[in-house]
Formats: structure tokens, sequence, C-alpha cells
């Protein structure tokens, strides 16, 4: 049982102290000047959260698929439920505002529309994961959810119901863009993003870059966003942006490469509601299979170099050590034992 337990990490240890002091003042505050109410807050704390101040700081010794309570667990509980209503009625505010955001765009005629999509995705998804990492973690996205579950930072019930409620949160915003344009403007816009005209590629072509561009995604996300050493380096509130960036950066990048094509998109909910917003799912299966490959991909990645790799590591070693000395202590006392006789 002791391999299923949290321990911290040295510099944990050492900051233990500090925040046990600061923890208690801050109790001591609260009760003063608020005897009758409570201020404890409801907050999504998981390893997969854009939040890093509520991530817990431990590092697990037993691996993620080892772990019952990790496919099992949390069911039911009631906050992983309200988290998961949070996911899906920012995916649907999100779709909303960014297939406006290309509706708006087209209307003016700009030829540079992919450079002020990459533009707008930064501050829109920094803004976003801002708004909602303390409720559930921010990911609005099953790419991001999928990778995560695979990687050990969030548990297969948590994914499950955050990647269900993104869907219907994508297909919610879809159809209010619908409601909204009427089917020719919607047709006009096509649906506001993730689209591309097949007589200019093939469907392997865009499902190529859509996988890879996904994983170049996931690798920036979790390097900025998810890698509990990020807070420590660049601070804990520079996630979101980064993140934002990355999305950016990785939308105009691949937003010219073909005529007609809108270039990587990497959110499926997203593209499942521009799907319903122009009234055509075709290609569906290129923005769901494109991020999952990809988000494969960061999985054996991720497992097989973990953050904690050195940490692991030397806790093993440690262990290795351990184990070598009872074994020689054991043999010299047999040893002894059949001298004696």
């Amino acid at each position: 049982m002791e391999s299923l337990q949290e321990k911290p990490l040295p510099a944990d240890r050492e900051r233990a102290p500090t925040q046990a002091r600061a923890a208690s003042s801050a109790v001591s505050l609260s009760n003063s000047s608020a005897p009758t109410a409570t201020n404890r807050m409801d907050l999504a704390a998981f390893d997969g959260s854009f939040a890093p101040l509520v991530r817990p700081q431990a590092v697990r010794l037993t691996p993620w698929y080892r772990r019952r309570d990790y496919f099992v667990g949390q069911w039911f509980e009631p906050a992983l439920w309200r988290s998961a209503v949070v996911e899906m009625i920012a995916t649907c505010c999100q779709v909303f505002v960014s297939g406006q955001i290309v509706a708006t765009i087209s209307t003016y005629g700009t030829p540079q529309l992919g450079a002020y999509i990459g533009i707008s995705n930064l501050v829109l998804i920094a803004t976003f994961i801002y708004a909602v990492a303390p409720a559930s973690g921010g990911h609005m996205n099953p790419m991001i959810t999928f990778a995560a579950v695979l990687t050990g930072l969030c548990s297969v019930p948590r994914g499950i119901l955050y990647m269900v409620g993104q869907t219907a949160g994508g297909a919610l915003g879809g159809g209010i863009l619908l409601g909204i344009w009427g089917k020719e403007r919607a047709i006009a816009v096509r649906g506001g993003g993730c689209w591309y005209d097949p007589s200019q590629a093939n469907p392997g072509q865009i499902y190529l870059n859509e996988t890879f561009a996904s994983f170049v995604l996931l690798f920036l996300a979790f390097g900025v966003g998810l890698d509990p050493r990020q807070a420590a380096l660049f601070g804990p509130r520079m996630g979101p942006a980064l993140v934002g960036a990355s999305l950016g950066l990785v939308t105009f990048s691949t937003s010219g490469i073909i005529p007609g094509y809108a270039g990587a998109q990497m959110n499926p909910a997203k593209c499942f509601g521009n799907g319903i917003a122009r009234l055509d799912l075709s290609y569906q299966w290129i923005y769901w299979f494109g991020p999952a490959v990809g988000g494969i991909m960061m999985g054996i990645l991720y497992n097989l170099i973990p953050p904690h790799h050195a940490e692991l590591s030397k806790r093993k070693s440690r262990e290795m050590s351990r184990e070598i000395t009872s074994d020689s202590m054991a043999e010299r006392a047999e040893a002894s034992v059949i001298a004696s006789s």
C-alpha cells in the first residue's frame, strides 16, 4: 500500500512549513472575519488542470494504469458532474465566439483570414482557460482531455464526462450559430471553421496535417500548461496565455498551406459544432481521428519520459539500494547462524 501513497517532492517538503503557517493565518483571519460562513472554494483540483496552483503537488509512485481508482473512482462525486457541465457551457460559448469571429472576418473580405484567426485564437483560448480553469481545469477540447487521460493526468470517469460534455457543448454552439445566421449565411461562412475543398487536396493530406498539428499543439500545451515544473519556472499564471499562444501559432502556420483549407483545427467538439452549423458533417472523421492519434502519440511520449522521471529514478535507486542492503544483512545473518551451528 505504500506505493499507492502520494509523496511530496523535496522542494514541496522545504516549502511545507511556510505554506502551513500561511494557511493557518488565512484560516484564522477568515474565521475572525466571517465566523458563520464558510470560505471553502470548490476547485477542480486534478493533475490535468490548467490552474497549476490547485494541482496536487505530489508524485505518484504507482503508474496510472495500475491504479483501480483511476478507472472506476469519482463517478458519484457531484463536483465532477458540475465540472463536466462547466466544460459543456464553456465549449458551447467558445464555439459560438470563434464562429462569430470567422463570420465577422469574412464580412470584412480580408484575404488574410488565417492570420486573423490565429491572432484571435491566442486571445480567445487564453481568456476561456483563465475563466473556467478553477472550475473544471479549462480543457474545452476532447483532444486535450483524451491526451490527459492517456498520460495519467485525468481519471477515466472525469475524461468520459468531460468529452461528452464538450461534444454536447460544441453541438449546442453550432445549433445556436445556425439559428442566428440562417442556412444561407451558415453555408456561406462554412459553419465558422473546419472545412476544406476536396478538389484542392485529398483526405489523406488533411488527415496527416491534422494528426501531426494536434501532436505539436499537445506537446506545446503540456509543456507550457500541464508540466508540473512550468509554474516554478515561468510563474503559475502564464500557462493559459502560453497555451493560447501555442494554438494561435499552430493555427496560423497551417492556415495557408492548401487553397480552400481552413488549416488544422485540433478540436473535435468545435468541428462537430461547425459541421452542425453548416448542416454538413462530411469528413468529420478527419477532425476526430487526427486529434485522437495525436493524443496517443503524446501519451506514448509522456509515459516514456514523464516530467518526474529524474525523481522517480532516484527513488527507484534508493529502493533498490535498500533491498540490496536488506538482502545482504539477511545473508550475513543466515551465514552466522550456520557458522554457530
